[in-house]
């Protein structure tokens, strides 16, 4: 395990902080972004803090911001391009009735469902989206949002420093 970690180890921290945003960012911000290791790069992080290599508050901070950013811009892409994500590839793979569900339990639920999302692999990529589309307020959404990374980021961090401790 440790040969293949070495080189995150010897990787200066600013290197490792800006690769693990962009990969947390992008699940939410893309798409395609659904097939990222956000989970793994979480983790991962955790099992850094805890070797030393990475400091816990500027990686909880780095993780929480670019999960934030990575929900706001499939929010507004939601909200300005709904009816289009429906009708695309992807969206026609989902389907007309797991949309209209999707979009009535944000409506319904609102914030918990957005926390909820952010929790569930596969589906954080596509609440923002939904939320956007359905019209959930950018204000609850936001709180949701926040809350939600927070809560993921700070349990997925801890697990992976957990896993260092336990590790060789």
């Amino acid at each position: 395990m440790g040969s293949l970690l070495q080189p995150l180890l010897d990787a200066p921290a600013p290197l490792v902080y800006c690769v693990c945003a962009l990969v947390i960012m992008a699940e939410t911000a893309l798409l395609p972004g659904i097939v990222l290791p956000t989970l793994s790069t979480l983790l991962l992080m955790g099992f850094l803090v805890q070797r030393g290599t990475l400091q816990l508050w500027p990686a909880l901070t780095v993780c929480v911001a670019a999960a934030l950013a990575g929900d706001q811009l499939a929010y507004w892409e939601g909200r300005l391009w709904g009816p289009k994500l429906r009708r695309s590839r992807v969206g026609q793979r989902i389907g007309e009735a797991k949309w209209d569900k999707a979009e009535a339990t944000v409506a319904r639920y609102g914030v918990p469902a957005v926390v909820l999302g952010r929790c569930l692999a596969g589906v954080r990529t596509l609440v923002p989206r939904v939320a956007g589309s359905a019209g959930l307020s950018y204000r609850r959404f936001f709180v949701g949002s926040l809350c939600a990374a927070v809560l993921w980021a700070g349990v997925e961090l801890t697990m992976g420093q957990v896993t260092g401790w336990v590790a060789p």
